[in-house]
């Protein structure tokens, strides 16, 4: 909460989180910078303190290591030389200096990672430039009641955690993300496709009108996103 006479929160980070979202704040942690803000505001949206920055690191090199083949295929694919990159932006657990920005906390590849480690849709806000990044390998059947992290870019250089709640609507899924995902990990298109129709259908309804089949057989479209 904000004390008496503060800027509120949202007014002040108004830039960073789009109007849509507005109604569906609840709070916000503008956690602590010095490189590793990123990684902090990921710790707070999984339910653990800001201080457990070095956790998340060390979780999305696990699961480059564990799954390189995957990791290395997915991103060289795009640059050659990416997946060591990535993977070495990861490696600082220097808890007195700041991290330079060579190891800072980037999207898309970061926003990837965590999607897959902790089976979450993870949300970047950035003004009009909002994304979701959903896991690429577990889908639906794996993983029923994922949970959904938002984070907000402030700048270009500082991260903060954004808390959503309520039926909010969910940003287009990152640019690269179908090129990334795995036959079971596509249903989350599916599934939430199935769910914007639905909501067209009663609006529609409400409307006094029928909307008709959506066309095509590229699965994005009629998906309906901001």
């Amino acid at each position: 909460m904000d004390s008496p006479g503060q800027v509120p929160l949202i007014e002040r980070f108004k830039s960073v989180i789009p109007f849509w979202a507005h109604p569906f704040v609840s709070d916000i942690k503008d956690v602590s910078p010095y490189g590793n803000c990123g990684f902090r505001a990921v710790a707070v949206g999984l339910g653990l303190t800001q201080k457990h920055w070095p956790d998340v690191r060390q979780a999305l090199i696990n699961e480059m290591d564990t799954h390189e083949t995957f990791w290395r295929l997915h991103f060289d694919r795009e640059i050659d030389g990416r997946y060591d990159l990535w993977r070495s932006e990861l490696d600082w657990f220097n808890t007195v200096k700041p991290a330079p920005n060579t190891h800072w906390f980037h999207v898309p590849p970061h926003g990837h990672l965590v999607a897959q480690t902790y089976g979450c849709v993870l949300i970047n806000l950035h003004g009009t430039d909002n994304q979701s990044y959903f896991p690429t390998r577990d889908g639906p059947n794996q993983l029923p009641d994922i949970p959904v992290i938002a984070i907000g870019n402030v700048g270009g250089n500082h991260w903060i955690y954004v808390k959503l709640e309520g039926d909010f609507p969910m940003p287009w899924p990152v640019s690269n993300w179908a090129r990334y995902a795995q036959l079971d990990a596509l249903e989350w298109q599916k599934m939430e496709d199935e769910v914007e129709m639905e909501i067209e259908h009663e609006q529609a309804q409400e409307q006094g009108q029928v909307p008709g089949p959506v066309e095509g057989d590229d699965i994005l479209a009629g998906y309906q996103y901001l």
